[in-house]
């Protein structure tokens, strides 16, 4: 796709800045006024000008594994390790659907997105502002890619009016909290299907919050979102994922690519292999002998 592309010394120079320019704001992310793309369209920052370096963490089922305890523990040591974003579902893989909360709440009523449960999201309310308190942007996922993928192996909930509906209602809700809109979830659009119900989710997000937070695409890995989603309107900065394939996964090809675009656009690793994972998720026997080391 991208292999043997050649980095040359001013995108290297642009891209190794990009990845230097590590601010931290002593204030809560509301203080400093909404996220956006800077004006030459190379970067984010806040609305009063101050940069914004996203440096994530994936918390995929802190929404519906923990309790609010347990997550305002974890948000504040990441916090403290001096994360900025924070990335979750809020329709979670694994049994998202059917395994109820830490609270013993479901999500969705009958597994219908124009039936949200208000208890759940409650909830998710909670956790959304003790990041924003935190001086977090939560970055949010509506709903990990095997619920919207068509012929995926989860059950099959969305339609493009549906996912419109869900959407406007996660817009309106979190109009006013520090959020990245983040869709995908691990899953490519592959058919016309797909982009469908894709397009009229960020359709919904834009309707419910009148564009007041950033939307991003999590590809499947290896992959870029700029793949099939280069020429969406809605899509305001690119996303890749490097992986967990490979010892040797180049990531500056994917940023030279990417950067290399019209129009242009940020674009950052939204998962990289974590620390302790083997390549491919194959563990040995040595490897499931070895405790894992808690962060």
């Amino acid at each position: 796709m991208v292999r043997g592309v050649k980095l040359t010394p001013v995108r290297l120079f642009a891209f190794l800045l990009l990845a230097s320019l590590v601010v931290v704001c002593p204030l809560p992310a509301a203080d400093h006024g909404r996220l956006r793309v800077t004006a030459n369209h190379r970067f984010m920052e806040y609305a009063d000008g101050t940069p914004f370096f996203y440096l994530g963490d994936t918390a995929w089922m802190l929404l519906s594994r923990l309790n609010r305890d347990e997550a305002a523990r974890y948000l504040t040591n990441r916090a403290a390790k001096g994360f900025t974003v924070i990335q979750a579902v809020v329709l979670a893989p694994g049994g998202g659907l059917t395994v109820p909360n830490a609270n013993g709440d479901l999500p969705l009523v009958a597994q219908d997105l124009t039936q949200p449960n208000e208890a759940y999201f409650k909830h998710v309310d909670a956790v959304v502002a003790k990041a924003a308190d935190l001086g977090l942007v939560m970055g949010l996922l509506p709903a990990w890619g095997s619920y919207w993928k068509q012929g995926g192996k989860e059950p099959g909930i969305f339609t493009p009016a549906k996912a419109r509906s869900y959407g406007a209602f996660l817009g309106r809700r979190y109009r006013d909290q520090p959020v990245i809109w983040i869709l995908g979830g691990d899953q490519d659009v592959a058919s016309a299907e797909d982009r469908a119900v894709v397009d009229s989710l960020a359709a919904g997000l834009r309707e419910g919050d009148g564009g007041a937070h950033l939307i991003t695409y999590h590809p499947r890995g290896p992959g870029l979102s700029s793949d099939s989603l280069a020429d969406a309107a809605w899509l305001d900065f690119n996303m890749v994922q490097s992986s967990h394939g490979a010892h040797d996964h180049d990531n500056g090809l994917f940023m030279e690519h990417d950067y290399a675009l019209t129009p242009p656009k940020p674009t950052l690793d939204g998962e990289p292999r974590y620390e302790q994972m083997p390549v491919g998720f194959y563990f040995s026997e040595v490897d499931r002998a070895r405790p894992l080391r808690r962060l």
